[in-house]
């Protein structure tokens, strides 16, 4: 069956959303208000790309997003909280008349070609662990690691949210094809940031007086 393409209003921002990643969102800009507004008349969500830094027009991966939640402020302004859905792929991008970017988009779901217990997905969960102890150690934060997500595409997904990287990286994770390929890149991303989190870690937990040196001045 044919993936059907469908036009959505797009909001580039510097951020990478992934789906059934939270995003809050304060809204200020006229052209921005009517378009929010428009998507809560109409219960539509809109697009979430990646504005490049050389120009600012949007990578042709983004996400869509539904608003959940919105607060009204006094002068039109508008707090709202959005999730993303389902990832798509930009096809005709121009502006409304309203002066904000809307494109068709054809849905580009993640191919699922990673069987359960595979030992990509077994590697990826071990690797977050580790990473996720280590960033709660280094902000002072409790993270808890035990109900990682059992379905590789969930998994995938959640490890490409959860991990602190540079924008760029985060979007090369949303091109990827398949969850093999998403899987793949954050095993290599996943040990890179635990031998730098490591370093940090080491870097700011207390001296152990007794296996070290005391010095003294008189």
């Amino acid at each position: 069956m044919k993936a059907e393409v469908v036009e959505l209003p797009l909001f580039p921002l510097n951020v990478v959303l992934f789906p059934g990643q939270t995003l809050p969102l304060h809204i200020f800009e006229p052209r921005y208000r009517v378009m929010i507004q428009r998507c809560i008349d109409n219960d539509q969500p809109f697009g979430i790309v990646l504005a490049q830094s050389e120009d600012g027009t949007p990578h042709t991966v983004g996400t869509a997003a539904r608003i959940t939640q919105v607060e009204r402020l006094p002068d039109g302004r508008m707090n709202i909280v959005t999730v993303g859905t389902e990832r798509f792929e930009l096809k005709n991008v121009r502006m409304s008349e309203d002066d904000y970017l809307i494109a068709d988009v054809l849905p580009y779901p993640f191919k699922n070609d990673v069987e359960e217990k595979s030992d990509l997905q077994i590697i990826v969960s071990a690797l977050l662990g580790r990473y996720l102890k280590l960033l709660g150690e280094i902000s002072g934060v409790e993270v808890k690691t035990r109900h990682l997500p059992g379905d590789p595409t969930a998994l995938a997904v959640f490890a490409a949210i959860a991990m602190q990287l540079p924008l760029d990286d985060k979007q090369e994770l949303l091109n990827m094809e398949s969850v093999a390929d998403l899987l793949a890149m954050e095993t290599d991303l996943l040990d890179d940031e635990l031998f730098t989190m490591s370093i940090m870690s080491a870097a700011i937990r207390p001296p152990d007086i007794e296996s070290g040196f005391i010095f003294s001045v008189n």
